[in-house]
């Protein structure tokens, strides 16, 4: 078998298995659960335990644990009655199961929660930050938002406190630029913890293709990284831009904008999810299925899951049923339980 090939976890007879992209089981339904492979990997269980498997579905990473997580800069976390440690590609117990629990490596650090409170890791296992914090949040761009008594403040790798704990709420860095959160208002701040843009808004999300939505006065729009409004707040909700387009919502119905602001898909969906592969995923009344950007309905909706494409194919459910399909609708395995 060409192990290069995309495995799919397909469910059989209450067990999973794996097919490739042509629909043809390549993995026989042996597993009691099997997520997707990241990498040359895939979290699989028997008798109530995980473990890791091979695109040849063998077991290389034995199932002996309560729990697994995916893989993440060379780690997963693991769980044994209850509590956290990590392995390698290798099976080897890096850091021994004795946290309550613990987050994805990021940035060589891992947030790990003794008792009640949080600390990192390095991916050695040292526990490089002391556990001070009563909430931890992942690395991004060099800084983790901690929670210092009731506010939240970013220390450096090192624990080193680099902005003081001065707000509210504070999330992620991208780009150099982070939404925090003061007395109820949102604006946005810099590395140096610099106000770059006033708090002026009462929702706030992060910048992504230059535009980040915000809410004034129960409306969202879309400002600039200077703070400019350069989309209208005339929206209930509003999502990130994505691959240059943007879901908005009015009247409890979703569509999307594009970055001048014009609706290039009308509100009329009841729920959407983000584009991939030039195919968006919808819900009509309680079913969902596909439109292409110009909102024309290319796969009808009659699934109650649709997930998004990957390499031309999508995973879609009805009920405990499980199948995969084309871009065309086509099924390559066909719903089955």
């Amino acid at each position: 078998m060409n192990i290069d090939k995309n495995l799919y976890p397909v469910k059989l007879k209450k067990k999973y298995g794996y097919i490739d992209r042509d629909g043809t089981l390549v993995i026989e339904n042996k597993f009691d659960y099997a997520e997707e492979f990241n990498g040359e990997l895939a979290i699989a269980s028997t008798q109530d335990k995980y473990g890791f498997i091979n695109k040849a579905g063998e077991f290389v990473i034995e199932p002996v644990y309560d729990d697994v997580q995916q893989f993440s800069e060379g780690l997963a976390e693991v769980k044994l009655e209850g509590l956290s440690g990590y392995i390698n590609f290798s099976g080897e117990l890096i850091v021994e199961p004795k946290y309550n629990e613990g987050n994805f490596f990021m940035q060589g650090r891992a947030a790990v929660k003794s008792g009640y409170m949080w600390g990192y890791i390095d991916n050695e296992g040292t526990e490089v930050v002391k556990a001070n914090f009563l909430d931890a949040q992942d690395f991004s761009e060099g800084l983790a938002a901690v929670q210092i008594g009731g506010k939240i403040a970013y220390i450096d790798k090192d624990g080193k406190v680099i902005i003081e704990a001065n707000y509210d709420y504070a999330y992620a860095f991208k780009d150099g630029i982070a939404p925090i959160c003061t007395k109820g208002k949102y604006g946005y701040i810099n590395i140096l913890g610099e106000n770059i843009i006033p708090l002026h808004f009462t929702v706030a999300g992060e910048f992504n293709e230059g535009l980040a939505p915000v809410e004034i006065r129960d409306k969202y729009g879309f400002i600039d990284d200077k703070g400019d409004i350069v989309i209208k707040p005339s929206y209930q909700w509003a999502d990130i831009f994505y691959n240059g387009i943007a879901a908005i919502s009015n009247n409890e119905k979703y569509g999307f904008i594009n970055k001048s602001g014009s609706i290039i898909i009308p509100t009329i969906f009841d729920d959407v999810d983000i584009i991939s592969e030039g195919l968006i995923a919808v819900q009509i009344a309680d079913k969902w299925g596909y439109i292409d950007c110009t909102g024309k309905i290319v796969i009808d909706a009659v699934f109650e899951e649709a997930y998004e494409f990957t390499d031309g194919i999508a995973r879609v459910e009805i009920g405990k049923r499980i199948g995969y399909i084309d871009k065309q609708g086509e099924y390559l395995w066909k719903l089955q339980s």
